[in-house]
């Protein structure tokens, strides 16, 4: 499975922006997003679809001068020697040189390392896009890992390039339904457990590409040298300072601990601390408060799947990790695979239910909570006040079982929802149905593609 070549998957929107700030240029595009979420692959399969010449320099979390002399490699390796390997001094110079060279596209991708390492180099940028890319046929285009540097530095307001980028891309994960190309050989029952390990970040469903079973997965997933171990490692400590901090409060969510106060108390940081902490986490879409419909009190989830994954799944299992006790700790997870794909089947429920509805109007989703009432699922359209709900349940059942609990979550709702709404249908997810036969408000992972 690893030597397959991946396919490209459900980017054919970004394309279509890049290609528009292509024929439209000059531009200046950025884009980002989390470590291991396509950009670069998305940049690379534009740029490949172009006739003119490319530059395409990925930085280094190197010294200012050492970026500068290989992105002048780089571009040499493209353009010819005339454009000299000597000591440049920024680089906006740079830029100017290459594109006198006959450049129309010039990519410096994982920008935020050069950023981080020297961040005058985004005030050199400015100077270029200012002073000279207005009076050229040439895109610049800047990505970048590091959410919190690329928004805080070089986009957000006072930033040197805030309101100057010609398109802004910020990439997400890919949804469930685009699962089936990397694993068509799996049931879809499966392929809903694969999303809840690692959601639809391509870098892990590339890795999984291929696999036909839950064993291969996890066997893939929790090995030497896999890169889900090093997860967090890699994805929070280059972004935040007090990484062993974001660790316990990340912790302690993964264990049930998921209001300010039992956060605070499991991770030994006074309440009026942890605030701040989560707001960053927030800030980079690690967590998220969930708040549900019609009420005011939420609880904090872990937002990120594989961060999820290691978290609640892989760090109680650490001492066998670092006793290398591979059989035990793949034979741990898979026995808890099922209640641990349930949660994820709740938040993957909601997503379906607003995709579903959404050209209908229902343009709100989350969660029905009242005095100890709960609905899994919900979507409201707000100019009709209209509701419709759904109960997620990780398990097979029969139609007898269905019907009561669509039942149950249309008399759960009506007592939940404010006066002047009104439960409009129910729908009820399943892992699997007994029987052949079954009614169209009975979704299973096969209906979700």
């Amino acid at each position: 499975m690893f030597g397959m070549v991946c396919p490209f998957v459900d980017r054919d929107s970004e394309i279509g922006v890049l290609r528009k700030a292509y024929e439209g240029r000059p531009s200046l595009v950025v884009a980002y997003g989390r470590r291991r979420v396509g950009k670069s692959r998305l940049l690379r399969e534009f740029v490949s679809r172009l006739a003119g010449k490319v530059v395409y320099y990925t930085a280094a979390p190197s010294s200012h001068s050492v970026n500068l002399r290989q992105m002048a490699e780089q571009a040499a390796s493209v353009l010819g020697p005339e454009l000299g390997l000597g000591s440049w001094g920024s680089a906006d110079s740079l830029l100017r040189v290459i594109h006198r060279l006959g450049a129309e596209v010039v990519v410096i991708d994982e920008f935020t390392f050069w950023v981080r390492a020297y961040p005058g180099v985004v005030g050199e940028i400015q100077r270029f896009v200012d002073e000279y890319l207005p009076g050229t046929s040439m895109v610049l285009a800047l990505s970048g890992s590091l959410v919190g540097v690329m928004e805080g530095r070089v986009l957000g307001g006072g930033a040197p390039l805030f309101g100057r980028a010609s398109v802004v891309l910020k990439l997400g994960p890919l949804s469930f339904s685009h699962l089936k190309y990397f694993l068509p050989g799996m049931m879809p029952e499966d392929r809903v457990r694969v999303y809840a390990l690692v959601g639809g970040i391509p870098h892990y469903l590339c890795m999984l590409r291929g696999s036909t079973s839950l064993r291969e997965v996890v066997e893939a997933l929790i090995r030497p040298g896999s890169p889900l171990l090093t997860e967090k490692e890699l994805t929070l400590s280059m972004e935040v300072r007090e990484p062993h901090t974001y660790y316990s409060i990340l912790s302690a969510i993964a264990r049930g601990y998921d209001t300010l106060t039992r956060i605070a108390q499991y991770a030994g940081i006074p309440v009026s601390h942890v605030s701040k902490y989560l707001s960053v986490l927030e800030f980079l879409g690690v967590v998220r408060r969930d708040v549900p419909l019609f009420g005011k009190r939420g609880r904090y989830v872990i937002s990120d799947a594989p961060l999820r994954t290691v978290f609640t799944l892989l760090e109680p299992l650490r001492s066998l990790i670092e006793l290398e006790q591979w059989g035990r700790v793949r034979e741990a997870v898979t026995k808890r695979i099922d209640s641990y794909t349930s949660r994820a089947w709740e938040d993957l429920v909601r997503k379906h239910l607003l995709e579903t509805h959404a050209e209908q109007g229902y343009t709100v989703v989350g969660r029905l909570v009242h005095k100890g009432i709960e609905v899994d699922a919900a979507v409201v359209n707000p100019e009709t006040r209209e509701v419709i709900v759904a109960e997620a349940k990780w398990s097979t059942l029969s139609s007898s079982e269905a019907g009561k609990l669509r039942r149950d979550a249309l008399v759960k709702a009506a007592k939940i929802v404010p006066r002047g709404y009104v439960v409009r249908d129910a729908y009820v997810y399943a892992r699997g149905v007994e029987g052949v036969e079954r009614p169209e408000w009975l979704i299973t992972p096969a209906d979700m593609g």
